[in-house]
């Protein structure tokens, strides 16, 4: 971020971009056999891509965005930043109840040299899949 005259310059994830990485974690998660919600959050926090495979209940598209939210207000991995806290049981309790954030895995900062210029978030997988589907997406980004 450059600062000239108050006036920051912010790199965000392109439609495109978001696009590529919705596309990514879709493929891994029919791959892994999977149902997922797949939601692509740009710098600014507001909703940049959004897929919701067939079958897959529309609740879980509000979980993808907390934990793309979460990635993204926090600037590491959902499941990273869970494992550092879970010993501190009050601040658990405190950040759980906040609406817009989830402790679990499957949220991911997209980032762009040290810039994060986004996040994903995946759910409606098992056993550790949203975060295999959600790498996969961030990944794809990577390649560019």
């Amino acid at each position: 971020m450059s600062d000239v005259c108050g006036v920051c310059e912010v790199r965000s994830v392109t439609l495109a971009g978001a696009q590529q990485v919705v596309e990514a974690a879709l493929a891994r998660a029919e791959e892994l056999e999977c149902l997922v919600s797949v939601v692509v959050l740009d710098a600014g926090g507001h909703v940049s891509a959004l897929a919701r495979m067939d079958g897959t209940a529309a609740t879980v598209t509000t979980v993808a965005q907390n934990k793309a939210n979460t990635a993204l207000t926090l600037r590491t991995a959902t499941d990273v930043f869970a494992e550092a806290i879970k010993a501190n049981s009050i601040l658990v309790s405190s950040l759980s109840a906040q609406p817009g954030i989830a402790l679990m895995a499957g949220g991911l900062p997209l980032t762009s040299g040290d810039d994060v210029i986004g996040a994903v978030g995946v759910s409606g997988a098992r056993d550790g899949k949203d975060l295999l589907v959600a790498q996969a997406g961030a990944e794809a980004l990577l390649g560019c």
